[in-house]
């Protein structure tokens, strides 16, 4: 099947199918059989600047777009399916912010939430960082119907979390989890 692919996402599937075929395929069984997690590809995703595939351009990004990184992801998932499924979880914490861009936002609201996201961009951009998706709760969630119960409540020190989750695909003991919860008395976000 003929994609007719830019520059760019021929570049970037070449990358990963060298990395897939030299690095990522040999160690993808030793991850399976562990149940541990893929930190060696991660080194590789890192040395090679696809932590920030998604984040956008004026952030200091790569800036590809959603149908670009499925088909880079795709091809990480043919050498290790491990990588693939919690870089998607990383990728995912970039993709959210840009889809507030499309929010009915106030202007306080845009301005707020562009503070977080230079915050949360340059993390990834400059220090590399990887980032978990601790978001699952029993019983809630779009495909079952019942929203998120844990609540995030603005507090003098910060934020005050409460609420149990049950899951992150990619390691807890990541510095910058991205954690869905609703705000309480607030009318913001907070992404630290």
């Amino acid at each position: 099947m003929d994609f007719n692919l830019n520059n760019q996402q021929k570049t970037l599937i070449e990358l990963v199918q060298e990395l897939g075929k030299n690095k990522f395929a040999a160690r993808a069984s030793v991850y399976d059989e562990e149940a541990s997690f893929p930190w060696e590809n991660y080194e590789d995703l890192r040395n090679h600047g696809l932590l920030a595939l998604c984040v956008p351009k004026k952030y200091g990004g790569m800036g590809v777009d959603f149908p670009s990184y499925c088909l880079i992801s795709a091809e990480i998932a043919r050498y290790c399916g491990a990588t693939a499924l919690t870089y998607n979880m990383h990728i995912s914490s970039t993709l959210w912010l840009n889809v507030l861009n499309d929010l009915p936002l106030t202007e306080s609201q845009i301005a707020e939430c562009e503070i977080y996201k230079k915050l949360h961009f340059q993390r990834i951009v400059e220090k590399q960082a990887l980032y978990s998706q601790p978001i699952s709760e029993e019983g809630a969630g779009v495909s079952l119907g019942k929203a998120y119960q844990t609540t995030a409540k603005k507090v003098e020190e910060g934020w005050l979390i409460n609420g149990k989750k049950t899951g992150s695909t990619v390691p807890l003991m990541i510095k910058h989890p991205f954690n869905i919860s609703k705000t309480i008395g607030v009318h913001g976000f907070n992404l630290n």
